[in-house]
């Protein structure tokens, strides 16, 4: 589970704390700013907000009940008219008295009504903090592991093993180091007792132990890649050696910490939401970094929020994940990450001694880009707010116009986010939506079938017959030229211009795909924030120019056009009819990849003139990338035109 956003306003913050905002938190969330301006208090705000935040099964009652409740309100203002009415046409007091009696009783129910009615809309409009799903538990572990010197239970006497061991629960989590052994051993001798055939014991109790040893062991297992064992002695052992002469790294004892604080909630990896408040306080940021590391790939869908002043931690997440806190004022801290650094070292003499060293956020950031062009790239799930999800349901709706339906083929779906974030926008009308929308899904690989398969039979029958991995098997269902739209989202960057002309000519895939007045929509990030190995020269990004230049478009070509949904010029849809794509050519194909290949060089110039950060870092290494790219390409089709 994680927290995605935040909005709680001043006046329900009594610790000092302006309101706070934060959106599109991710799995890392980094708090940072001078001692004193908040972070502790940030924390715990969250902390005590989300025990308020309503359950899964509050929102259910919620929305079943406000139904019923809107239904008496109607029922009783109905009534209550009748006898007001009833009332008026009697002049009798002796006949009034028990009109008027009625007349009270059904005021104090319609009041009753109309407060029952704001309760369960205060449950559903709740959005104080909000989560990626709900849950009937909301469970944050604050996670300080305040010393590293685990002790030996080993020699202890029954009391004092059972003292340390419930310390734990007593204490809190402040007490690991001392009760960490001690709960490891006393969990292991329950298991073993309850599963001896000598000693008697309820069947709940057994199967509790049981269930209780297990949990623990698959957490070591998962944490720290090792088994739970016990020696002749009757002694718990790890790496083979009795807990208290097991050698353990700084990190080691950090995460067997980590799984007893997780035991001790009884909740699963997905449901957890750890707080790590100033962990540089008590260890090396060198334990903290490899500590984090190793909880972030084992909890993908879980969430950590580290509040820190540690200069070395800050620098080793992405600038993306940090928010910054001055005088109780929460703010994005984003692609500034010299604001931050700044705040943290000091005064002027000594930002200036480490002048070099707040140069690393644009460093790192072409680096990291350069990094990560060296793999291939994944697909994503968005949520539904998602602008490029958005962007193509509007192009879709515009070329709908006087349609009763609509067929479309996502080229390149991936895990299904267009559909799924398509749909989460049209619940409300989605027995109305399919009627229109007739969507296929095709993908050159299988890797994430069972992800859009899964979204496929929320929505529609025979999920099976709208999920492909190649145009034979497609041809056998659907006809050709029977796709109104193809969606390319993201993919076209990912297309070796070798293929371009098998892709997009006369015969090629996307013509005999697409119907006579079909359009391909091409919506793509012009500066793609993730650097890529999408074929074996990189990724080539096309902006409208060297579009128009592969089809040979021209001014008078009025009905090609392009929306860029936030005018800032980055995440833009062309929308290319079936008879432009057939004016490819080898030669346009040239044409294209020379007029890229020299504006990259310019843009490279250009950022190189201006300061060094992390965005301008960001997009160097996208246009390096794009400069290399599109030399590798020209090289190699120029050659093969000369052979």
């Amino acid at each position: 589970m994680r927290i995605t956003k935040i909005n709680i306003p001043k006046e329900l913050i009594n610790n000092g704390l302006e309101s706070v905002k934060m959106h599109r938190l991710g799995q890392v969330v980094l708090l940072t700013g001078k001692n004193g301006s908040g972070k502790t208090r940030l924390l715990e705000l969250i902390l005590n907000t989300l025990t308020k935040k309503p359950k899964a099964i509050e929102v259910s009652q919620a929305k079943a009940n406000l139904e019923i409740y809107n239904k008496e309100l109607i029922e009783h203002n109905t009534q209550l008219e009748i006898s007001e009415d009833k009332l008026a046409s009697i002049i009798d007091d002796s006949i009034n008295s028990p009109i008027k009696s009625r007349i009270e009783s059904l005021k104090r129910q319609i009041k009753s009504d109309e407060k029952q009615i704001k309760e369960r809309q205060d449950v559903l409009s709740w959005n104080l903090i909000e989560t990626d799903k709900l849950q009937n538990q909301y469970v944050i572990v604050p996670f300080i592991p305040k010393s590293l010197n685990l002790q030996d239970s080993n020699n202890y006497n029954k009391n004092q093993l059972k003292t340390s061991a419930l310390h734990i629960d007593a204490v809190g989590v402040n007490s690991l180091a001392e009760g960490t052994f001690a709960r490891i051993q006393v969990i292991q001798e329950r298991f073993y007792n309850a599963t001896h055939q000598n000693i008697v014991v309820s069947p709940e109790e057994k199967t509790n132990a049981i269930d209780d040893y297990n949990k623990l062991k698959d957490l070591i297992k998962l944490f720290l890649n090792t088994e739970l064992e016990r020696n002749i002695d009757g002694e718990p052992t790890i790496f083979g050696f009795p807990l208290g002469k097991s050698k353990l790294s700084d990190g080691q004892k950090v995460l067997i910490q980590l799984c007893l604080a997780i035991h001790c909630q009884n909740k699963s990896l997905d449901e957890l939401i750890l707080f790590l408040d100033e962990p540089e306080n008590h260890l090396h940021p060198s334990v903290i970094i490899e500590t984090i590391d190793r909880i972030i790939n084992l909890i993908p869908n879980g969430q950590i929020w580290i509040s820190t002043h540690s200069i070395p931690l800050i620098a080793s997440f992405n600038p993306s994940n940090v928010w910054y806190i001055d005088q109780g004022k929460v703010s994005y801290a984003g692609s500034i990450p010299e604001i931050v650094l700044s705040s943290l070292i000091g005064d002027e003499n000594q930002v200036s001694k480490l002048q070099d060293f707040i140069s690393l956020p644009g460093i790192f950031a072409l680096n990291r880009y350069a990094f990560e062009s060296l793999f291939k790239p994944v697909s994503v799930i968005t949520d539904k707010n998602d602008n490029q999800s958005l962007q193509i349901r509007d192009e879709i709706k515009l070329h709908l116009k006087d349609k009763n339906k609509i067929r479309i083929l996502d080229f390149g779906a991936g895990k299904g986010r267009l559909l799924c974030n398509i749909i989460e926008n049209n619940k409300e009308l989605i027995q109305d939506f399919i009627k229109w929308f007739e969507y296929i899904a095709y993908d050159k690989f299988n890797t994430d079938k069972p992800e859009c398969i899964s979204i496929l039979e929320k929505i529609f029958e025979e999920p099976e017959k709208r999920y492909f991995n190649d145009f034979n098997s497609l041809f056998t269902i659907y006809d050709r030229e029977s796709f109104d739209v193809v969606i390319m989202c993201n993919v076209l960057q990912e297309i070796d211009p070798n293929d371009w002309l098998r892709m997009f000519s006369k015969d090629g895939d996307i013509s005999n795909l697409l119907s006579e007045n079909g359009i391909l929509l091409i919506v793509e990030d012009q500066e793609i924030p993730v650097g890529e190995k999408a074929f074996q020269k990189g990724f080539i990004v096309l902006d409208t120019p060297e579009i128009k230049e592969l089809f040979q478009i021209k001014e008078r070509d009025t009905d090609f056009g392009f929306s860029d949904v936030r005018n800032d010029g980055r995440l833009k849809a062309h929308r290319i009819k079936k008879e432009y794509l057939k004016r490819i050519t080898d030669e346009s194909r040239i044409s294209c990849l020379k007029i890229l290949n020299r504006k990259s060089l310019n843009k490279i110039l250009e950022i190189r003139s201006e300061e060094l950060s992390y965005r301008n870092g960001k997009k160097h290494g996208f246009w390096i990338q794009q400069l290399a790219n599109t030399t590798l390409c020209l090289e190699e089709l120029t050659n093969n035109n000369q052979v």
